[in-house]
């Protein structure tokens, strides 16, 4: 079975799961409360105003969230129990950020906590998006999310097997101090699923190692993938970036890091875009 036949039967699956499970969770609307930056996303993006009792102060950072102006309107927390205990949440969204003695007040507490695991893959994003609206009662929304995410998905991929994988251009993620990021992460999986190559995966590179500058010269990638440059905030991590070397390379691509520091179904709208790149690539 190929790549585009699994994808297929992945969301078929993910769907009906979400079908059959949706009349149950819109039944209760609880109030909710987030002790994580990528837990704090999905709530604002799912949840009704009224159901948010609580998000970290991170959110509040546009370079981290892509809801920083919405999350203004909400109460902040520093990502401690002692917080929110006084919130009355009927939930609370823990991660990996979550102190395990933070965990460990609110089980003895007796307040519900439901684990929003990081997104290192699409797969991952149908999962955490099902826990999240269902356990929120917004099931619906969810699914309605989840749904126009695969069909963006499914047309880019059509458009990526249009063309024999032989043919596929080459790009890099290049952020801060040159890191980069390989296979079994998120990002390299929307590369393939846009049509590109992941040059730091020809060399044998992991998920956020740094990209030697000499052997991105020699990959020579056809696309590189940057921050969008904070211009009023320059910092020394980011002078890779103008090195003179990068002038040989033909197209730039820059993405917002809050558009990738979470997986959350936005990540259809950066494969749709990295498709265009690569459509321009192929017609010069």
């Amino acid at each position: 079975m190929n790549g585009f036949a699994v994808f297929r039967l992945f969301v078929a699956l993910s769907v009906g799961l979400l079908t059959a499970t949706a009349s149950l969770a819109d039944s209760k609307k609880p109030r909710v409360a987030s002790l994580n930056l990528c837990a704090d996303t999905l709530l604002m993006q799912y949840a009704d105003p009224e159901q948010i009792a609580s998000i970290t102060w991170l959110s509040t950072d546009p370079g981290l969230s892509p809801y920083a102006a919405k999350a203004q309107l909400f109460h902040h927390n520093r990502g401690h129990a002692e917080d929110i205990i006084k919130l009355s949440a009927d939930l609370v969204l823990t991660g990996p950020s979550t102190s395990p003695t933070t965990l460990a007040l609110l089980k003895r507490l007796g307040v519900a906590t439901l684990y929003i695991a990081d997104s290192r893959s699409i797969a991952e994003i149908y999962t955490n998006v099902h826990s999240l609206t269902h356990a929120i009662g917004q099931t619906q929304r969810g699914e309605r999310s989840l749904q126009l995410m695969t069909e963006s998905l499914t047309r880019d991929l059509r458009r990526a097997a249009s063309k024999p994988v032989t043919l596929w251009p080459n790009a890099a993620f290049i952020q801060s101090n040159g890191l980069t990021v390989g296979s079994g992460s998120l990002s390299d999986e929307l590369l393939n699923h846009a049509g590109f190559h992941n040059a730091a995966t020809s060399i044998g590179l992991q998920t956020y190692q740094q990209f030697p500058l000499e052997s991105l010269l020699r990959v020579n990638p056809d696309l590189l993938i940057v921050p969008k440059r904070q211009r009023h905030y320059p910092a020394l991590a980011q002078q890779l970036l103008e090195h003179p070397a990068f002038s040989n390379v033909a197209h730039f691509y820059e993405i917002a890091p809050a558009e990738l520091i979470c997986g959350t179904t936005r990540v259809a709208k950066v494969v749709s875009a990295l498709a265009e790149k690569r459509d321009q690539i192929g017609r010069l």
